[in-house]
């Protein structure tokens, strides 16, 4: 009889995984927006791993909640590649959150991206212990990675629980023309016009409104007092403390989300969640942003400096991934935003 009943479940949920199936071509049929045979890719040239550890800090407080285990590791941490980040963000977050509404309580998830040997494609591992076989993800993120032009494979081992592995290109030239998204044309002007050039003071935290204290109202503080009072509010300290603890230590090229976290005496989770809410960015973001500002500054104080001793100081160990990141925040070439400095002085 308990025999019977998984066969029977198991059938029910083969024709529901099947039914959504032809429901999704379906409506992609009647809807030639929705359809992915119609949909072009736009291919731009970003951190990778940086895209993909953003969603899975994004989950990690859900997966505390639930007592998963979840473990998730980027190797290298940094790498620059082209692909749709849209596509891999939403197809990545799609296949998490049903491995979680899975997966029981006590359970572990583990996401893996590396690259491999030749640098040119990055694969994306994803196991869990859940004893249900994933279903309507899959049938989204296999079209997702065929316009992608790369593979995926697929497997539920029972007792052990789910295995994907994606695969896409990640260079320039394996993606046809019409799948690239060129720089924009802000970032051309950047680049090219010394008028609009100008050096960031500080670059914008997008910090919360913060709630009045009380005798606002009824004009019992003076002003000075109310001021002090917003000034020294927990959110604004906290920031401050964050702030401090990165430039702090805006030389070590190891520090990274879990130092941060530590030197916080706070989770991982709660860094991300709180830091999130109160800037918009992730961990891994702010402190990029804070090194960036620092190297803005520095340049500006030390014009002769060499664009590599700057990335040293601000703990990049690469000046290339330096170059490419500065470009890709402040919107030009750092050789180019020192050397209009040297002009200017």
């Amino acid at each position: 009889m308990v025999v019977l009943n998984v066969i029977f479940l198991l059938i029910l949920l083969f024709l529901a995984g099947y039914c959504v199936k032809l429901k999704l071509q379906e409506r992609a049929k009647s809807d030639p927006s929705l359809s992915l045979k119609d949909i072009s890719l736009q291919v731009t040239n970003s951190d990778v791993m940086h895209y993909i550890r953003d969603v899975a800090e994004h989950l990690l407080d859900d997966m505390e909640k639930k007592q998963i285990t979840f473990d998730y590791k980027c190797t290298p941490e940094s790498m620059m590649g082209w692909v749709d980040f849209d596509a891999v963000e939403k197809g990545t977050l799609l296949m998490l959150t049903e491995m979680f509404n899975n997966t029981p309580e006590h359970g572990k998830i583990t996401l893996e991206a590396y690259a491999n040997q030749t640098y040119d494609a990055i694969s994306i591992r994803l196991n869990d212990t859940s004893s249900i076989p994933l279903r309507l993800s899959l049938v989204i993120v296999r079209q997702l990675v065929n316009l992608h032009h790369g593979t995926l494979q697929s497997a539920f081992y029972k007792g052990q629980g789910n295995m994907v592995i994606v695969q896409i290109p990640i260079k320039k030239d394996q993606y046809l023309k019409e799948e690239i998204l060129e720089t924009s044309q802000r970032e051309q002007e950047l680049a090219v016009s010394p008028s609009i050039f100008h050096i960031p003071n500080n670059i914008q935290l997008n910090i919360p409104t913060i709630e009045l204290p009380e005798g606002v109202s009824d004009g019992t503080q003076s002003l000075g007092s109310l001021v002090q009072q917003a000034y020294n509010s927990s959110d604004h300290q906290f920031l401050q403390r964050a702030v401090k603890c990165v430039n702090d230590h805006i030389d070590d090229s190891d520090y990274d989300r879990d130092s941060f976290a530590a030197d916080m005496g706070a989770s991982a989770s709660t860094l991300y969640n709180k830091l999130r809410a109160m800037t918009g960015k992730n961990v891994t973001t702010f402190i990029r942003d804070i090194r960036i500002q620092t190297a803005c500054k520095l340049a500006k104080e030390n014009p002769e400096l060499r664009v590599s001793d700057i990335a040293y100081q601000v703990g990049f160990k690469d000046p290339k991934y330096f170059a490419t990141t500065f470009k890709k925040v402040i919107g030009v070439q750092p050789r180019d935003y020192f050397e209009r400095l040297r002009q200017g002085r």
